[in-house]
């Protein structure tokens, strides 16, 4: 009989908790371009369909916030 080989991928955290190295990483990149970082349970929220989808959802968080910021500074100089 022939011996066969097993290789597991975990590719989606079911069998380890990756998202610690995954903030680790994010946090990484983000602190070196000047943006916020993120806590592992934000993290958690942001993952799936890979770390170029995590970086722009955690970009377009900081994004929907500036505009947020502009729209209300905005808002403001027409009322006064």
């Amino acid at each position: 009989m022939t011996q066969k080989y097993t290789i597991l991928f975990d590719l989606d955290g079911t069998l380890v908790d990756t998202a610690p190295d995954l903030m680790n990483a994010h946090n990484h990149v983000m602190t070196k371009y000047g943006y916020q970082t993120k806590s592992t349970e934000e993290i958690r929220n942001l993952v799936g369909k890979g770390a170029s989808a995590l970086i722009g959802r955690s970009l377009w968080g900081n994004a929907k916030e500036e505009f947020g910021k502009i729209k209300d500074q905005k808002t403001k100089n027409e009322m006064v």
